[in-house]
């Protein structure tokens, strides 16, 4: 019987665990991925954090320090090097597709526990909603975005006025697609 299991190994996963392992808990991470690095080994190359490195720390440990905002690669390498330098017991390639609880514990995967934490995210499971009518266009969610090349001597629009609609449209526009964004608010 384990005090814990945590579905997922990305920023969040990784963050619950540390405080965990500092309370000397027995737990177990379960995550999809055949290694570290989480949804970011699938972000588009270019996707960069929106923060600077000294304010992206996760908890003990800061992040290595890049000037301006850290590329995908520096966040990878900085969650790769995290998982091993607190030793954290992660299985890989371990999708949990059911959770049973039987009223004393949590059984999934094979383990038991009394605990579970969900710290999936949504790359996997990304939500893009019916467009309805005539739209003939193709819909895909930021976490299938991956270049700008993809997208060439297309219009696109890009809808949403969170970051990851935010360097979309910066990626797009650099690099010469006729791109229009659409936010419910002025973009701050």
């Amino acid at each position: 019987m384990l005090d814990c299991i945590v579905i997922g190994g990305g920023q969040a996963g990784l963050a619950t665990s540390y405080y965990l392992r500092k309370k000397g808990l027995d737990f177990q991470i379960l995550d999809a991925e055949p290694s570290p690095g989480a949804a970011w080994r699938h972000a588009w190359p270019s996707l960069t954090l929106f923060s600077n490195s000294a304010s992206s720390n996760l908890p003990g440990w800061p992040m290595p320090h890049y000037d301006g905002y850290p590329p995908r690669d520096h966040v990878v390498d900085y969650l790769t090097r995290y998982e091993q330098r607190y030793d954290l017991p992660i299985r890989r390639n371990e999708r949990v597709t059911q959770v049973r609880y039987d009223g004393s514990a949590f059984h999934l995967n094979g383990l038991t526990a009394r605990n579970v934490v969900i710290a999936t995210g949504i790359w996997s499971a990304p939500f893009v909603p019916f467009v309805p009518r005539t739209f003939t266009g193709r819909q895909i969610h930021s976490a299938r975005y991956r270049r700008p090349a993809d997208f060439a001597g297309q219009r696109v629009a890009v809808v949403g006025g969170g970051n990851s609609g935010a360097q979309i449209v910066a990626d797009l526009g650099l690099a010469g697609v006729s791109v229009q964004w659409f936010t419910r608010r002025p973009p701050s």
